[in-house]
Order: structure tokens, then C-alpha cells, then sequence
């Protein structure tokens, strides 16, 4: 009888457990998020925002380069956000061919992006866009000599921009805070001569529609070439008041106008907070990008804000969490 019993009790388990194991393995639908869908209505009126006059939404993406064959959604242009106005490729320019160099053209002619190559504008520029006997040719022969060096170090910058089809150059310059050499360009005197130069082909001078950006210390720009220049971006990075973001725009050239001028944090360090911590007079102590949103000069409304390494905030569990507040806090959208 209890050989019996227990020959019943075995059956029974093995029973609820095939029954079980058909309950787990039964194919259920789940409920996945889709990914949005840009309709060409959407698209279209993206790109007519993009073309009238507001706070531009500016970065540095990391990761702007490659193939764009990476599994990972940071590495790609189709992650940045739709509203961000130029992308100035930290990462390089896509390789060309790869569907990282389609996806910056889908972004540029579909979404109305601007795709601008950033390069240090230092003695390594020049040898690189002038020849490799740049300065033996054109320097210490004064001004003129020099002139006509920065006129082809300019036409070869303009061909490249033509080659790649990219929108604009950001010139990073910072002579003074690095500890970097910058060579014959730390002079702000002959580093307006080059800008000159490149306003022939670049810049709102220019009439071409490319960009023409200085970030670091756009106040070497003197005033005689500061009209050149399509935004002046500072470096604002750790900012804490809307005292210190007026400061550096003071600091510029006498003409440059303020909706010109754009002011950055740094995500490579506070992409988890949005920035430090900063006090503002309305809103209180706030994320130093949020404060650099809401913030005008006293000359008028400012050109924009962005970020360096824009991409790191692609991990938050809110993909650009604060990088969307700050464009939704310069350009509300319409309700």
C-alpha cells in the first residue's frame, strides 16, 4: 500500500509539472514600446523651425565618426535628438560610404541638422590645410605674407567642407587655458587675419550658409573680424551664475552681437546631474545646463547652449534628459 501511495504521489508531480512547464513556455504578446515614426508633416515643419530665428541647441557628439556599425544606439547620429541644431562631430567625420555618413546626411537634409567639423586651430591646422611648410613660407614676413597663406589654408578648409558635404568648421581655440602651443595663432591679432580669411568662404559674410563657430576663447577675435564669426561658443564649463555667463560675453570684441553667442557645460563630468550646481535668480539653485537655458544676457537674448559630449547623456535612464529640458526651456514648444 505505501509503495502504492508514493507511486501516486510521484505521478501527481510529474503531472503539475508538465502542466507548469506548458504554462511557461506558452508564447504570450508583449507589450513593447514602438519607436516613434516621423511622419514628412513632422519632418517638414522640423525643418521650418530649424530655419527661423531662435536659441540654437549646440554639442560636441563624441561619437559622430565611424561606420556607425557599433550595436550601440549612443554611437549613432539616429539617437541624437531630433531638435538640436549643430552637431559639431568631436568624433570626426563619418566614413564615407558607411551608413554612419547616410544617417549625417538623413540628419542634415531630412532633419534639417548642421554637421560641422571641429578642429584645434593651432600651428597644426595650419601645416595641415596650408602645407606642411606653412609656417617656413608665410611666417615672420608680417601681415601681408601671412594673408596670402590664410587665404589657402581658407580655400582648402572650404573644399573639405564641400568634399564631406558638412555644414560649417568650430575652431576649437584656447591658447590661454589649456597650457597647449598654439603657436603664431595665440596672437589675437593674427588670429583674426585667418578668420578674415575663412569669413571669404564661411560665416554670415560670406553668403555661402556655412558656419563660421570659435569656441574656447572666441574674445581673441578682435573687432575687426568678429563680424565674420556665426556664433562665439564659450566654455562655460562648472558655471554657477548668470554673473559668470555675462562676464565672458563682455569679454568679447566690441560689435559681437548676443544672439551670436553660445554657452556650454561639460558632460564628460556632469552629464549625471545636468551640471552643478547653479543659482538662479527665479528658479533657484537648478542644473548649471538648465541655468544656462533660461539665462540672457543683458544685451538681449543669447544665441543658444549645448554641451561637450552631448552623446554621454544617451545613458541616463531618460535618454538627453537634460539636454530636451534645455531646448524645451529656450524654444517651448507650441501647446
Amino acid at each position: 500500500m505505501e509503495k502504492a501511495i508514493n507511486t501516486i504521489i510521484l505521478l501527481s508531480i510529474g503531472v503539475l509539472t508538465l502542466l507548469s512547464c506548458k504554462k511557461d513556455t506558452t508564447a504570450v504578446p508583449l507589450n513593447l514600446q514602438k519607436p516613434a515614426i516621423s511622419t514628412e508633416g513632422y519632418l517638414a515643419n522640423l525643418r521650418a523651425y530649424k530655419k527661423t530665428k531662435h536659441q540654437v541647441a549646440f554639442g560636441w557628439f563624441g561619437n559622430s565618426g565611424g561606420d556607425g556599425k557599433s550595436p550601440s544606439m549612443q554611437a549613432r547620429w539616429e539617437s541624437i535628438p531630433d531638435s538640436v541644431d549643430i552637431v559639431s562631430m568631436w568624433g570626426g567625420i563619418p566614413t564615407p560610404g558607411s551608413p554612419q555618413m547616410a544617417a549625417m546626411k538623413y540628419a542634415q537634409q531630412v532633419k534639417g541638422t548642421k554637421a560641422v567639423m571641429v578642429t584645434f586651430s593651432n600651428d597644426g591646422f595650419l601645416t595641415t590645410y596650408g602645407g606642411k611648410d606653412f609656417l617656413n613660407k608665410y611666417a615672420g614676413g608680417g601681415d601681408s605674407l601671412l594673408s596670402v597663406g590664410f587665404a589657402l589654408v581658407a580655400k582648402s578648409v572650404a573644399d573639405t567642407l564641400d568634399k564631406y558635404g558638412l555644414d560649417g568648421i568650430d575652431l576649437d581655440h584656447e591658447p590661454h587655458y589649456c597650457g597647449c602651443n598654439w603657436g603664431i595663432l595665440s596672437n589675437s591679432g593674427t588670429y583674426s587675419l585667418l578668420i578674415k580669411a575663412l569669413a571669404q568662404y564661411m560665416g554670415p559674410l560670406s553668403g555661402t550658409g556655412k558656419l563660421l563657430l570659435v569656441d574656447g576663447e572666441p574674445d581673441q577675435v578682435n573687432t575687426g573680424a568678429v563680424a565674420g564669426l556665426s556664433y562665439g561658443v564659450a566654455q562655460a564649463y562648472g558655471t554657477s551664475s548668470p554673473s559668470s555667463l555675462q562676464s565672458r560675453l563682455d569679454g568679447m570684441a566690441s560689435g559681437f552681437p548676443s544672439d551670436r553667442y553660445i554657452v556650454a557645460e561639460n558632460f564628460e563630468d556632469y552629464w549625471k546631474t545636468g551640471g552643478v550646481s547653479y543659482n538662479d535668480p527665479v528658479h533657484g539653485t537648478i542644473p548649471s545646463l538648465l541655468g544656462m537655458a533660461y539665462w540672457n544676457p543683458i544685451q538681449g537674448a543669447k544665441g543658444g547652449a549645448g554641451a561637450y559630449h552631448a552623446e554621454y547623456e544617451y545613458s541616463s535612464p531618460v535618454p538627453y534628459n537634460y539636454l530636451r529640458q534645455m531646448i524645451q526651456i529656450m524654444n517651448p514648444a507650441a501647446k
